[in-house]
């Protein structure tokens, strides 16, 4: 692959993972919503769940921030 092809893929693959971390966030604070307006322990514990699960992904979509600050506009 020549370093052409590499930059528009990965500007896509950037642009891609600042998305997931968006709709990310938003999920995360709609769960905190629901998490905080519920008593029921079965549903705290899978909204818990749930939200763990999301952190750790949103986590992992953070690590590209870095790179998508230092890549040219």
């Amino acid at each position: 692959m020549t370093a052409q092809n590499a930059a528009p893929i990965a500007q896509d693959v950037l642009a891609s993972a600042t998305l997931h971390l968006d709709v990310l966030e938003e999920f995360i604070a709609v769960v905190r919503r629901r998490l905080a307006s519920t008593t029921d322990t079965f549903a705290r514990d899978s909204l818990t769940d749930l939200l763990l699960n999301l952190t750790e992904q949103r986590d992992g979509y953070q690590a590209f921030l870095p790179l998508a600050a230092a890549e040219p506009v």
